[in-house]
């Protein structure tokens, strides 16, 4: 009897604990590239494992260091917003390899590269949901 009673209670237990988890959710991912935005450096735009529109960068690349990956991050001298002077920045790095330029994370700054960053021309770097993420940020990576 008392066996019955501790396996009752427990299947109880249980079946409550799962009732729960069930309710719980999962961590928000709101570009749904299999990083929890609270540790994605770009919400807005998949660079995680499960990125499609940037596949190069699936690790959460910031070549700058400031909290933002590299498809989020066309400030490129980190003043806050992407302008003509990122403009001229970004064309001295045309060719080059691991720079803040290369935003699709390819390895190579090139055309595909100032396609992109012309279409963020005006806007600001990010959204990241790390909170140290700051345009003169320095060692501020997704963990």
């Amino acid at each position: 009897m008392i066996r019955n009673i501790i396996v009752l209670g427990c299947t109880a237990l249980l079946t409550i604990g799962l009732s729960f988890g069930a309710f719980a959710g999962a961590a928000p991912d709101s570009d749904a590239d299999g990083v929890p935005d609270a540790y994605d450096n770009c919400t807005t735009i998949q660079n995680g494992p499960t990125a499609s529109l940037f596949p190069n960068c699936n690790g959460q690349q910031d070549t700058a260091t400031n909290g933002f990956g590299n498809p989020c991050d066309t400030d490129i001298n980190n003043d806050g917003a992407t302008g003509a002077d990122d403009l001229a920045a970004f064309l001295i790095t045309l060719g080059d390899t691991g720079t803040t330029s290369d935003f699709n994370c390819d390895g190579a700054v090139g055309a595909d590269d100032l396609a992109y960053f012309l279409t963020q021309l005006g806007g600001t770097p990010g959204p990241s949901g790390l909170a140290c993420a700051a345009p003169t940020a320095v060692n501020c990576e997704a963990s």
